[in-house]
């Protein structure tokens, strides 16, 4: 029941909402702004509208990890369910369904833990939406999540095995947004509120652009 668990759990994951989104604009995300598949490069691409459905499908896929793990394994398993919430991450950012590609597992990662824990869901979501209010930069601010969410779940004593687990997936993203503090010191990186970087006319071949 583990593995059928994890397995789930990973073709959750790997569900390509950014991909299917942009083909149904006429463009292929992975071919603009940093590549990506995740909500931020769609939002960029392709404007708010669908950078916020493609947010929400993809928090949705990892809440979705840890409540099949529940339900297959039980409320207490909570080492299984907590490597189902990993494995859906996985799933997001090596997608079989893209030969292995993806985002960098933001979002995702944010329904997994809101899946693990909701009070430190939210605490990373708060912290999120302050750090984009005051840089609106979404890198930056899901660099202060990142930081947030393992200590608020230290903090509030969730089971050890969600606290790891939070730890690796923010660990994760962290390390994935290098690029993007490299990018916020040298001040080139894109804020919210620019115009998208191509428009549902644009080809599907569109050059990367320099941020990628």
């Amino acid at each position: 029941m583990l593995f059928l668990s994890l397995l789930l759990s990973y073709l959750c994951g790997a569900l390509p909402f950014g991909v299917i989104a942009g083909k149904l604009r006429g463009v292929d995300v992975r071919a603009v702004g940093s590549g990506n598949t995740g909500a931020t490069n769609v939002w960029r691409a392709l404007g708010p509208g669908t950078g916020t459905i493609v947010f929400i499908l993809d928090v949705l896929k990892g809440f979705a990890a840890p409540y099949i793990a529940r339900k297959l394994l039980g409320e207490n398993y909570f080492d299984g369910i907590a490597l189902c919430a990993l494995m859906a991450v996985i799933g997001h950012t090596f997608s079989v369904f893209l030969k292995f590609r993806g985002g960098k597992g933001i979002a995702t990662g944010l329904g997994a833990i809101l899946g693990l824990a909701p009070w430190v869901a939210l605490i990373a979501v708060v912290s999120w939406s302050l750090v984009l209010l005051l840089t609106r930069m979404i890198s930056a601010a899901s660099i202060i999540a990142c930081i947030a969410a393992p200590l608020a779940a230290w903090l509030l004593h969730a089971p050890l095995a969600y606290f790891y687990a939070i730890l690796f997936l923010t660990t994760v993203a962290f390390l994935k947004h290098i690029p993007n503090m490299k990018r916020i010191v040298a001040g080139t990186e894109p804020k919210v509120g620019r115009k998208p970087a191509v428009t549902a006319g644009d080809s599907l071949h569109a050059r990367p652009s320099a941020d990628r």
